[in-house]
């Protein structure tokens, strides 16, 4: 495998996992998810500050690696299933790229959590975050990577690219994001980071296959796949 091509199969693989993996670590050490602005202020201001600061960094990470995942399922499955891998890997990036938004939010809530008098900022917390743009942020960033991760799923095992069990796991763990919010604590907690615990676990074999070098078939590479055996 050229050195080139094996740089770009390991950003896509530890793209594909580390993604989630943040994303799962910022969770679950986040004190307060989607929660009133004075409930978010309160719980930063007695969180630890070293859970705290691990929760933001791994957040930040995700931000990064998310989008460049889907970008590398969708190159993953292209070649079998061109048009579901290119719409899956449009709406990946398109919804993953908020996550940013959302990971500079929990660190505006930790830095007003600090100020004199944090509970006076939480009408001015609630209304950032309520906002048209904060609002837009994530009708997107819910609605197309939930969409993104269901597509990536059918279209690895229509590949047959990751085992059935894998395939599931990425496609169950969207109807579970979307149940975690009729949850309020650490219902919430526990249901969505069971929702980002399958998201994890799914891509890991992903992350598998991407490393495997692609071959070509008999007729010239017709029905290869990027880290298939052909």
């Amino acid at each position: 495998m050229p050195g080139h091509e094996r740089l770009l199969r390991i950003v896509g693989a530890v793209a594909i996992v580390g993604g989630p993996l943040g994303y799962l670590v910022g969770g679950l050490l986040a004190p307060a998810i989607h929660g009133t602005g004075a409930a978010t202020l309160d719980a930063n201001a007695t969180a630890n500050p070293a859970a705290n600061a691990v929760h933001v960094i791994a957040f930040v990470a995700a931000s990064y690696l998310l989008p460049l995942g889907a970008v590398a399922l969708g190159y993953l499955a292209y070649r079998h299933t061109p048009w579901q891998a290119t719409i899956a890997g449009i709406l990946g990036v398109v919804g993953w790229l908020p996550f940013s938004a959302l990971a500079a939010l929990d660190d505006l809530a930790i830095a007003m959590a600090g100020m004199p008098g944090p509970t006076m900022y939480a009408g001015l917390l609630d209304r950032f975050t309520n906002d048209a743009v904060m609002g837009g942020y994530l009708i997107v960033y819910v609605a197309c990577h939930l969409v993104a991760y269901v597509m990536f799923g059918i279209a690895l095992r229509r590949a047959r690219l990751i085992p059935a069990w894998a395939a599931g796991a990425l496609i169950a763990s969207s109807p579970l994001t979307i149940a975690a919010f009729a949850f309020h604590g650490t219902g919430r907690v526990a249901v969505g980071g069971l929702a980002l615990a399958l998201l994890l676990i799914g891509s890991i074999p992903a992350a598998v296959a991407i490393m495997r070098p692609a071959r070509s078939s008999p007729a010239g590479g017709a029905g290869a796949s990027p880290g298939h055996p052909g």
